[in-house]
């Protein structure tokens, strides 16, 4: 098919919206990460000869069903009058959150254009270990719900079966996939479908129906490396994966700067807003060849206090980890990576510090 004009990419959080549309830019499209709908027209006007994505975050990861359907709708209809063509709605892999009302918002947007409008929706991620298997959600081979993921302080998923996390219509359609195959197989069906079909998974997901939409051979940016980099990390989730990465990396990087959640918290934004701004007090002051933003909400407001526009987004440096430049504000043009909280194995940290050094 030909290239697409632009896609429209919603998110729940920032961390999600850069997992999932790297997956787009490893791919030669061009790719922003907008932190404000009102920005996406800009960028669209801007122009490019290659297909492009804006992606922007709604945050309502952990807010009301109604809530979460209402900011979805709203920004899905800005993104629409920017000019966007096709939808992606980004959830995350594990369930985790509003996706009811994400869900909702999306089609109540897109029916706009396209009366048939549908969503297909599967949050598998196989090569993160999160699977769909007869309407079941997986986490490395365990039920969600009996991983951190059913424990977790501000958005616990109790159930995987994915009939009561996302009640079936006959717009709305639950998809298995097991393996990358499946997933580029249901992307291919999606693509298919033409544009009013949404659309709606994690970084898996994006990355099949990146592959079900791109030209071959497209040209893709290459991530810099720094000799002795400067490292400033701000850590802002609770998942313990995060907390044993960050103590895997101490132990080879010592000299790498982090700004850390504590242990626990209780499920507001209170304390992911303090270490936001101790995050950018010290990059203001400081000189950072390199910061890192893993979580969701603490990645938002550390870019929000530094008056960000967003990221342009342009590889992955591993997978779910997409590396950009913040676009914007008083840290503009500095290198970035982000990370979900829940993503990724030990050492993955210290492969990101490895691979981004020369």
């Amino acid at each position: 098919m030909p290239p697409l004009l632009c896609l429209g990419l919603v998110a729940d959080d920032v961390t999600g919206a850069g997992d999932a549309s790297v997956q787009f830019a490893k791919r030669g499209w061009e790719t922003f990460l907008i932190l404000h709908t009102g920005h996406a027209r800009g960028r669209l006007l801007a122009g490019s000869s290659r297909p492009c994505v804006i992606a922007v975050t709604t945050d309502s990861r952990a807010l009301e069903n109604d809530t979460a359907r209402v900011l979805t709708r709203d920004a899905l209809t800005q993104l629409m009058t920017a000019g966007i063509d096709h939808v992606f709605l980004k959830i995350d892999s594990t369930m985790r959150g509003s996706i009811p009302g994400q869900i909702a918002g999306a089609l109540e947007a897109w029916r706009t254009r396209y009366a048939d409008a549908r969503a297909i929706v599967c949050p598998a991620y196989p090569r993160m270990g999160r699977t769909v298997q007869a309407h079941r959600l997986f986490v490395q081979g365990e039920p969600v719900e009996r991983t951190a993921i059913g424990r977790d302080p501000v958005t616990p998923v109790k159930t995987s079966d994915m009939n009561v996390l996302v009640p079936v219509s006959p717009s709305v359609t639950i998809a298995d996939a097991a393996s990358d195959e499946a997933l580029a197989v249901l992307a291919a069906s999606i693509a298919a479908a033409g544009p009013s079909a949404i659309a709606v998974g994690s970084g898996g997901l994006a990355e099949a129906l990146a592959g079900a939409l791109t030209t071959p051979n497209a040209p893709v940016e290459s991530v810099a490396r720094v000799r002795n980099p400067r490292v400033l990390l701000l850590v802002t989730s609770l998942n313990p994966v995060s907390h044993a990465q960050v103590a895997k990396l101490r132990e080879v990087f010592p000299d790498v700067a982090v700004v850390l959640a504590p242990a626990e918290r209780v499920g507001n934004w209170s304390v992911a807003e303090r270490l936001a701004g101790e995050f950018s007090s010290l990059v203001e002051r400081e000189r950072w060849d390199i910061v890192g933003l893993i979580g969701g909400d603490g990645a938002r407001a550390a870019l929000d206090r530094l008056g960000a526009s967003g990221i342009r987004i342009i590889d992955s440096i591993l997978e779910g980890i997409p590396f950009g430049v913040i676009a914007g504000g008083r840290a503009d043009g500095m290198p970035v990576f982000t990370k979900a909280g829940g993503f990724g194995a030990e050492d993955a940290l210290v492969k990101v510090i490895e691979r981004l050094t020369a």
